[in-house]
């Protein structure tokens, strides 16, 4: 499903209202769990992060400056402003999902025009446990092994295309390396949908199955959700809203 927002994009403050209060009741509570309801907010944000842009449960791998992860208000919308900058960086959330048993995940973006290819800014999940070639949370077939990351064994990036039309395309690793084994999927692309809220739900289950037929998707886990920004581009922010995990 995907929604194009007009005007102050009221749809998603109440998003973001309603992200706040599950989020404030969910202090208590490990933040990695689904709620009994079949959704988790993995990032609003709202206001209750600053003066903090990610809530204290989040990692990052890489160096980030300042001014690289922020909140701010984009056509009226709350949302987290990313950058990419002269290194490379990862923020994730942990989590212990069932891929099928929550296989959406949804947000809205609004993106600067990127200055060639791919967008430098992308979301990115991790799983583990359908890959049949693991050997498990302590074998070399993971990706990243050693990292801040929480351990996985496949890992997919969510893209803004350079054209409108790559939107629904998987692009499959060049090599098993550890650090080139993660697929491609864009969501959307093109310098003519730049500048405006998009609203996109993604089913993972779907896309895990394209990028990796024959892994076991009835054991695979969702093992984090997060938010990454490529070097070596000129500065090109993104504006990220009401990430959410659900069934």
């Amino acid at each position: 499903m995907t929604v194009r927002l007009a005007g102050p994009g009221r749809w998603l403050l109440a998003l973001g209202s309603a992200s706040l209060a599950v989020l404030a009741a969910a202090c208590s509570m490990p933040a990695s769990n689904v709620a009994p309801s079949g959704t988790m907010n993995v990032l609003g944000p709202v206001p209750a992060f600053e003066p903090n842009a990610l809530p204290l449960d989040w990692v990052i791998e890489g160096k980030t400056s300042r001014g690289q992860l922020t909140v701010v208000e984009r056509a009226g919308v709350p949302a987290l402003k990313v950058i990419n900058g002269q290194q490379s960086f990862v923020a994730v959330k942990p989590t212990r999902a069932s891929l099928l048993a929550t296989p959406y995940l949804s947000w809205a973006w609004n993106m600067d025009p990127q200055f060639s290819g791919v967008h430098p800014v992308r979301l990115v999940v991790g799983f583990h446990g359908g890959n049949p070639k693991s050997r498990g949370l302590g074998g070399a077939a993971l990706v990243w092994p050693g990292g801040t990351l929480p351990p996985h064994d496949r890992a997919v990036v969510i893209t803004w295309g350079e054209s409108a039309l790559q939107r629904g395309s998987i692009t499959k690793p060049k090599s098993s390396t550890r650090r080139q084994a993660a697929s491609r999927y864009t969501a959307r692309g093109g310098r003519e949908n730049t500048g405006s809220w998009w609203l996109e739900t993604v089913d993972l289950s779907d896309i895990y199955r394209r990028a990796w037929p024959e892994d076991d998707a009835g054991l695979t886990r969702i093992t984090f959700i997060g938010i990454a920004a490529a070097a070596g581009k000129p500065p090109s922010p993104a504006y990220i809203s009401g990430l959410r995990l659900s069934r």
